[in-house]
């Protein structure tokens, strides 16, 4: 068994009055922080902060005290996106979708979501993202970033995978973090799958990747898997794979990024924070 998975936390490029946009990720165990200046299309400053589940403070409270900690909160941004990760979601066809019963939709197939929010994305025109965010930090983000676009990350790594000029040809795409994955596969333009997996080693992540080539009789040999996040090139993770699946590729996200303000930093890092402004209509 190999070591656990390790992603690249770095900060790459510097905090600007340049920026006019800021992007954030958010999960239970770490949040992302990506500013821009989108008239240049261009990332001039990402970060990470952790989440301490042990920590005696919520998660509400770590992220207004990161947010605070790199002042954030102190600028005025023409736009704000947050991509949120959570594990209670359930994708569901429009045709049976009804805004009144989405709470009832997301707890039979995710189980119970208590006083969350229940909030439901559109990423195609046949298939909704229903999910839940605790109401507290719903709440809290409202207060900060009045005017913020919230999605689930998995909306905005299926919408990247079915439009996005990079990720034409990718079968599969995964986004690694340390302890789960999100794996997107889609099929002649068609999306088949958006899920998360829990995950400590690259073992894991193979293992899901084959069972998913698997059961949508997809041949290692042919189809192309993207992976996005911050593994290193040379990681195991990524060597592990190619051992095992032929077409193997890092994703370099939209060419119309001007990378200049994060020299020293692979494309393929922080993809769906720097690519968020490319999946808005």
């Amino acid at each position: 068994m190999s070591a656990g998975i390790h992603t690249n936390h770095s900060s790459f490029g510097k905090i600007s009055e340049q920026a006019d946009t800021l992007v954030l990720e958010l999960s239970p165990y770490g949040i992302g922080f990506c500013e821009l200046n989108s008239d240049l299309n261009q990332p001039l400053y990402t970060t990470h902060a952790p989440i301490d589940n042990n920590s005696p403070l919520s998660v509400k409270e770590q992220v207004i005290s990161a947010i605070k900690h790199f002042r954030f909160s102190q600028k005025t941004y023409r736009t704000v996106y947050i991509n949120f990760f959570t594990e209670l979601f359930t994708l569901c066809p429009a045709a049976f979708y009804d805004e009144e019963s989405k709470r009832q939709i997301l707890e039979f197939n995710a189980g119970p979501s208590g006083d969350a929010v229940i909030l439901q994305d559109d990423i195609t025109q046949e298939i909704k993202l229903i999910y839940a965010i605790d109401e507290h930090l719903k709440s809290a983000l409202d207060l900060i970033f009045p005017n913020h676009h919230m999605k689930h990350s998995l909306s905005v790594l299926s919408q990247l995978m079915l439009h996005s000029e990079d990720l034409s040809r990718a079968r599969m795409l995964v986004n690694v973090h340390d302890t789960y994955i999100e794996l997107v596969i889609k099929q002649e333009g068609k999306l088949l799958l958006a899920n998360q997996f829990g995950v400590r080693s690259p073992e894991d992540i193979l293992y899901y990747i084959l069972f998913a080539l698997e059961q949508y009789q997809l041949e290692p040999s042919s189809a192309e898997l993207t992976i996005i996040g911050n593994a290193e090139a040379q990681s195991d993770l990524v060597q592990t794979l190619k051992k095992y699946i032929k077409h193997v590729r890092l994703g370099i996200g939209n060419r119309a990024i001007n990378w200049q303000g994060l020299e020293g930093m692979p494309q393929h890092f922080n993809y769906s924070l720097i690519n968020r402004v490319f999946c808005e209509s």
